[in-house]
């Protein structure tokens, strides 16, 4: 009967032992996509940058690299959509009192945020009010891809001020939306 016992625990042994596995090897997977900050503090790679940064580690081929590229810019995209998808049903379930408390958080954030950017980049008032709307706009909607937000970006600062910005991202710094990496 204990032979019995210890042959019925045996599949339920090895089913836990594959979780935790599974669990271990999706904590360091994010690590790669996002070297200074997995847990959603501080910058994310963009698309382009993990691309690059799996071919120097795994000597992607040409061919791997355009089918990685598209499966990270899929998921980019659906992790997007969900954002939106659950910023409506938090909305729904937040009364007028708290989504005017959580605008007025996002306000102060963004005013840190573009204060810390006018100090380090040396930004007019009229940059500080551009980039004070967008990254208003971009925290309020989510809509904007990396992308998008750099192309703005590029609108508004100078070639040096952007270069300054993206070196910042780079070491760690926050000069960006303070939303987790290359939504800037």
């Amino acid at each position: 009967m204990n032979r019995s016992l210890m042959q019925m625990r045996r599949p339920a042994t090895q089913a836990a032992f594959g979780l935790i596995l599974s669990a271990a090897l999706l904590s360091v997977a994010p690590a790669h996509a996002c070297p200074n900050g997995p847990d959603g503090h501080g910058p994310r790679m963009d698309v382009g940058a993990q691309v690059e940064t799996m071919t120097k580690q795994l000597n992607l081929t040409e061919a791997q690299q355009q089918q990685v590229r598209a499966v990270l810019e899929k998921t980019r995209e659906a992790q997007m959509q969900l954002r939106q998808q659950n910023r409506v049903q938090i909305d729904a379930i937040l009364t007028d009192e708290q989504k005017a408390k959580r605008t007025e958080r996002q306000a102060k954030a963004v005013n840190r945020q573009v204060e810390r950017m006018t100090d380090r980049l040396d930004l007019s008032s009229e940059q500080a009010d551009q980039l004070r709307a967008l990254f208003t706009e971009q925290r309020q909607t989510h809509a904007l891809s990396p992308a998008q937000m750099h192309e703005k970006l590029s609108a508004i600062l100078s070639a040096e001020q952007l270069a300054e910005f993206e070196q910042g991202r780079g070491n760690g710094q926050r000069g960006g939306s303070g939303h987790a990496g290359c939504n800037y």
